[in-house]
């Protein structure tokens, strides 16, 4: 096979190219980096905020921010009767 044709086969999602995770707190895209504390552990580091948070996939954060949002508009409205 030529390269052009591994080309035309290969998914950039796939080839680790692009990610579809984010961080959990803002949605925003994702740092690993090696915390400076006696454990000496790997974090992940939200590139928005600069906190450490969990990665998680772009669906999943939709919905926590659909559920989110669902139960603002629930409190709001109990609020107004």
């Amino acid at each position: 096979m030529t390269s052009l044709d591994n080309y035309k086969l290969s998914n950039p999602y796939d080839d680790g190219y692009y990610s579809d995770c984010v961080s959990s707190c803002c949605g925003a895209e994702v740092s690993k980096y090696c915390s400076d504390d006696e454990h000496m552990h790997e974090a992940i580091m939200c590139d928005d905020c600069g906190c450490e948070c969990e990665q998680i996939e772009q669906y999943e954060y939709d919905e926590k921010m659909r559920e989110h949002y669902a139960e603002m508009r629930a409190d709001e409205m109990r609020d107004l009767r």
